[in-house]
Formats: structure tokens, C-alpha cells, sequence
């Protein structure tokens, strides 16, 4: 399908290396381009539903890739690890979790990069391993 991307081979391109972490339009390289136009686009969880849309991507400088995404809807805005997103298309950006999985995690209200403890309960929240602390 046109448009759709498997992000899964992305996050095993993980090493480690330099820990900077930007907001998208702050990162001089490049990014894959199924993210390059997700802003804005639908956050849906693993039942289709809606949970809100894609607010800000975070970028890992070092390997140049997406390491987590700001959602905000109804309920609030939320980092969400791109361990759980299964995969970006022009449908929206699809996860491996439920609507309340996102909505019951700690909300991020903040418009600035998340520090070091913001990222790590983003990661620990979800039970994914935070490639930076490798």
C-alpha cells in the first residue's frame, strides 16, 4: 500500500550513541518519511478507535530516528514510546495498545522536550526499554 510504512525495522536500527533528543523541526537530518507528515494526522490504537493526534515527534539525533511522539486529544496530551506504534500511513499513526492504555498513562502538557524523567516514564509506563539507557 502506498503511503504505509512498518516501523518496526526502524526501532531495531537503535544503537547507542548520542543522547540528544529534538523536536522534529529542530533536527538538521533526516527523519523516515512516513514521519515527515505525521503531525496532525489521527493517533488510532489497536481497535481503530481515536485517541487523539500527532502533536510533536521527538528525534534520537544520534541514528536519526523518531524516539517518541507527543498525542494530544480530549483527554490530554500524552508521550507515547515509538516501540508501540506498528505503523504510519495516510490513514494516521496506528499502536499496539488500547485507547485507555494512552489516556491512563501521565500526561505531558509541557511544549518543550521531555527531560530525562519525563522520557523514562513514557518508557516505563508502556514497559518498553528506553534505548538511551542501554
Amino acid at each position: 500500500m502506498e503511503g504505509r510504512s512498518d516501523v518496526k525495522g526502524e526501532i531495531g536500527r537503535m544503537t547507542q550513541g548520542g543522547t540528544a533528543i529534538v523536536k522534529l523541526d529542530d533536527f538538521g537530518g533526516e527523519v523516515g518519511e512516513h514521519w515527515q507528515n505525521a503531525r496532525g494526522r489521527p493517533v488510532l490504537d489497536k481497535n481503530g478507535d481515536e485517541v487523539g493526534s500527532v502533536e510533536e515527534l521527538y528525534v534520537w539525533e544520534e541514528p536519526s530516528t523518531v524516539h517518541l511522539i507527543k498525542v494530544s486529544g480530549e483527554e490530554g496530551s500524552f508521550l507515547i514510546p515509538v516501540h508501540a506504534v506498528t505503523s504510519v500511513d495516510d490513514d494516521g499513526v496506528k499502536l499496539e495498545t488500547a485507547r485507555s492504555k494512552v489516556t491512563d498513562s501521565p500526561e505531558y502538557g509541557s511544549d518543550e522536550v521531555p527531560d530525562d524523567e519525563a522520557r523514562r516514564a513514557a518508557f516505563d509506563y508502556y514497559g518498553y526499554p528506553d534505548p538511551l539507557d542501554l
